[in-house]
């Protein structure tokens, strides 16, 4: 089963006119609850063959505390999904993952939560995927074995935690 995880960025610090906004740092609150949120994933087996990361510095630093005890997976660090469209974060794993049964991305607002209404074929009831904030993670899979296989609207929304679930 292929699968594609969506994971927006931790807490960045509050935008000010000293700092480019792609150079904003995570927040305590968002280095806390990336560690957090990386456990989550390796406990509940979400662990990806790639993960694709947005060169902003919030979702560096996601990546790097979200992932200090996974095993060495593979990360590819793009300028094109800062920001970027639905259109264009799929466009990227399609061209750097297609080869992958599992990639993660770790990217920004409204591109992830774009793509995540138009890679799901129906939202299962009572989930709000709109609803999606910093060290939020939606894991969608699909009847394929390979990324480079998925059609758009045929995945179905296996997890979706928001950290503030976490126990």
């Amino acid at each position: 089963m292929a699968r594609i995880t969506l994971f927006r960025h931790a807490k960045a610090e509050d935008p000010d006119l000293q700092t480019a906004d792609p150079e904003r740092v995570l927040a305590s609150r968002g280095r806390r609850n990336a560690a957090r949120i990386g456990h989550f994933i390796k406990e509940k087996g979400l662990l990806p063959d790639l993960v694709i990361v947005s060169t902003a510095t919030r979702t560096r630093q996601t990546f790097e505390r979200a992932s200090a005890d996974w095993p060495d997976i593979p990360v590819l660090f793009l300028d094109s999904i800062y920001e970027a469209g639905g259109t264009t974060v799929l466009a990227a794993i399609e061209a750097h993952a297609g080869d992958c049964e599992r990639v993660m991305v770790i990217g920004h607002n409204p591109g992830l939560v774009v793509l995540l209404h138009n890679l799901v074929e129906s939202p299962p009831s009572g989930v709000n995927m709109s609803y999606f904030p910093t060290s939020c993670v939606a894991d969608i899979g699909f009847d394929v074995r390979y990324i480079r296989d998925i059609q758009p609207e045929s995945g179905r929304l296996l997890s979706f935690i928001r950290v503030r679930e976490l126990s």
